[in-house]
C-alpha cells in the first residue's frame, strides 16, 4: 500500500463517480445536511468523526460527521457543511478536496451531502450540548483490516449489505458508515490497494436501533 498524500487523495475524489442514492422505502428523504468529511494528515491521514450527544432530539448517541441543516445565510451545502464543523469543533481551515454520494437516511427524511476536506493538525474543541467526544478513524489502519463488519438488508427484493465500523469503542453505522466506507473506497484506489470484503454475522440491526 502506497502512502496516500492529501494531493493524491484529491485526484482519486476527481476522478470518482459519485451518485444521488434514491430515497428509503416510507421516507422521502428531500432535507439536505451539508456534512463535512474532514481528512487530517498527522502524518497518518486519520478521518474526524463525533460521538452525537446522548440527548439530542435527532439521531442522538449516533456517530456521525459534523454537519446539520442549511441556515438561511449559507451559500451553498459547503457553506453549511464547513459552518457546523466550526460550531460542532471549533474546526477551521478546511480545504475542499472532492465529495461523497448523497445518502439517504433510514431513521429521518434528511439525507447527507458529504464532502470531503483536508485539514490542518488541530485541536477540536467539541461543543457540549452537540459532540460528547470526537472519534479518529485511521484510514490506512481500516484499509489494512481483513474485513468490514456488515449487515444484510433488503429493498425492492434486493439484498444489499450495510457497512458497521468500531471506532474507539463506539460503533458506527447506517449513512455515516457508507460515507466512511466509500471514503475508503476511494482511499484504497490512491493507495493502490484493495477494500477488504465485507463480513456478516457479527452484528445486527437490533444491536444498533
Amino acid at each position: 500500500m502506497s502512502p496516500v498524500t492529501p494531493a493524491a487523495l484529491e485526484a482519486a475524489l476527481a476522478a470518482h463517480d459519485w451518485r444521488v442514492l434514491p430515497a428509503l422505502p416510507g421516507r422521502t428523504n428531500h432535507r439536505p445536511a451539508g456534512v463535512l468529511v474532514p481528512v487530517t494528515w498527522d502524518p497518518r491521514p486519520r478521518a474526524v468523526l463525533t460521538l452525537r450527544a446522548a440527548d439530542l432530539r435527532r439521531h442522538g448517541g449516533e456517530v456521525s460527521f459534523p454537519g446539520g441543516r442549511p441556515d438561511e445565510g449559507d451559500a451553498d451545502l459547503w457553506a453549511t457543511a464547513t459552518r457546523e464543523a466550526e460550531e460542532e469543533l471549533a474546526l477551521r481551515g478546511a480545504r475542499r478536496i472532492g465529495r461523497l454520494s448523497s445518502f439517504p437516511l433510514y431513521t429521518s427524511d434528511f439525507r447527507l451531502e458529504p464532502f470531503v476536506a483536508e485539514v490542518p493538525v488541530q485541536d477540536y474543541v467539541p461543543e457540549p450540548g452537540e459532540v460528547a467526544a470526537v472519534l479518529m478513524a485511521d484510514l490506512g489502519g481500516l484499509l489494512a483490516q481483513e474485513a468490514h463488519d456488515a449487515i444484510p438488508y433488503t429493498i425492492e427484493g434486493v439484498t444489499r449489505l450495510s457497512p458497521v465500523f468500531e471506532l474507539e469503542g463506539h460503533v458506527c453505522f447506517g449513512a455515516t458508515a457508507h460515507a466512511l466506507h466509500e471514503l475508503l473506497e476511494v482511499f484504497a484506489q490512491a493507495a493502490g490497494a484493495e477494500l477488504p470484503p465485507f463480513a456478516v454475522g457479527r452484528f445486527q440491526w437490533g444491536d444498533l436501533l
